[in-house]
């Protein structure tokens, strides 16, 4: 079956782009991928939609949140969540699920509660508390990450997950087990397209087949010395060279400049507000190089974030580009000319002209072009 190439471009700027306000985007994404790999006999596939039991997405929320909320380290799931159960502020289901805990724990710990869960030996105390708390998740899935989940993409509302068939309500003598939740919430759809994508290329986008998750596997079974943890392995395996680069020269270069302005709003500049930004984000681009270290506003800075400045952005502040660019030449001169012929145009004649820098701007807008159109990444063209 033939994936269309969009659909792939899709995937990638509803992970880049959609809300990161709370967790519930990457929970719902990786419970489809799981879902759809673990439970095929329960998916429907029609025409150009793809129906999935809505019941297993809510069960999948219960196996990665509990860990999660059962930590000793608070590890919030919504930018700004407090340690307090502060009504309006928390994760909308956190109430509940502390509270699920609370009561399951003079029983054992979360690899209890699984088993007993599995087996229908919850206790009716907690099995009451499981009803509340799956009934909230229903609530939290079905009109938070489903609702704007590629809202960035389409601007509308439900553009990816639709809510299809929904049963009926849960009784509070109901037992809670995977077949009573598949019964009950019904289904939701999403497009074939995308629902190829994450069937065949899930496990590279959840993670566990990624290339460094395999290596770290590698590494931990290989190690017949001594035992190691994988998160260690993880962490040594994720860092990068570029991470330790000194951009203090740049930093001090500038700081030692007058009558500087921002590189994209033109603001003045002073000791007080100036930050150095790099004009593709190191987070996307993994880049120190000396041309992609220039002057900008604090504010700006901040608003610009990890985003990608656009082709038209480019164009439009070209002329401060290639002033910052030419000062940065002459005075950085040998690294300079070969970060740019290495990371931007190979065999590039750097002289006294524009040539060289208009030729910069042309390289950078495609390479803007590729990051927002191709890799999904969230542009950025308002200053």
């Amino acid at each position: 079956m033939q994936i269309d190439t969009q659909s792939f471009i899709t995937v990638s700027q509803i992970i880049e782009r959609d809300s990161k306000d709370t967790s519930y985007k990457y929970a719902l994404l990786r419970a489809t991928i799981d879902v759809i790999s673990q439970f095929d006999q329960q998916i429907i596939i029609n025409s150009n939609r793809v129906e999935i039991p809505l019941g297993l997405i809510i069960e999948k929320w219960l196996w990665y949140y509990y860990p999660l909320i059962d930590s000793d380290i608070f590890l919030p799931q919504k930018n700004g969540e407090p340690l307090s159960l502060t009504k309006g502020k928390n994760i909308s289901f956190r109430k509940f699920f502390s509270a699920l805990i609370e009561s399951y724990r003079p029983y054992g710990k979360f690899e209890h509660f699984y088993n007993d869960y599995k087996k229908g030996k919850l206790s009716s105390e907690v099995n009451q508390m499981l009803i509340l708390l799956v009934k909230d998740l229903h609530k939290t899935i079905s009109t938070m990450p489903m609702k704007y989940i590629g809202k960035s993409v389409s601007s509308f509302e439900y553009s990816i997950y639709k809510l299809e068939k929904t049963k009926s309500i849960i009784a509070g003598n109901d037992v809670i087990n995977t077949e009573l939740l598949i019964d009950k919430f019904g289904t939701f759809s999403v497009p074939l397209d995308f629902y190829l994508v994450l069937k065949y290329l899930g496990s590279f986008i959840g993670g566990s087949n990624t290339l460094i998750n395999n290596w770290a596997d590698f590494i931990v079974k290989a190690n017949r010395q001594h035992h190691v943890e994988k998160e260690f392995v993880l962490k040594k395996l994720y860092v990068h060279p570029e991470n330790y680069r000194d951009v203090g020269d740049v930093k001090s270069f500038f700081r030692g400049k007058t009558n500087l302005r921002c590189v994209w709003s033109g603001t003045k500049l002073n000791s007080n507000n100036i930050n150095i930004d790099h004009v593709l984000p190191f987070a996307h681009y993994l880049n120190n190089d000396i041309w992609n270290l220039l002057p900008t506003l604090n504010k700006v800075n901040g608003k610009k974030s990890d985003k990608i400045p656009t082709p038209n952005l480019i164009d439009k502040q070209s002329d401060a580009l290639i002033s910052y660019w030419f000062s940065l030449q002459k005075h950085f001169q040998e690294s300079f000319n070969s970060e740019v012929r290495i990371s931007l145009i190979p065999n590039i004649k750097i002289d006294n002209s524009e040539i060289w820098a208009r030729q910069m701007i042309e390289s950078l807008k495609q390479k803007s072009e590729f990051l927002i159109d191709v890799r999904g990444l969230e542009p950025w063209d308002k200053v």
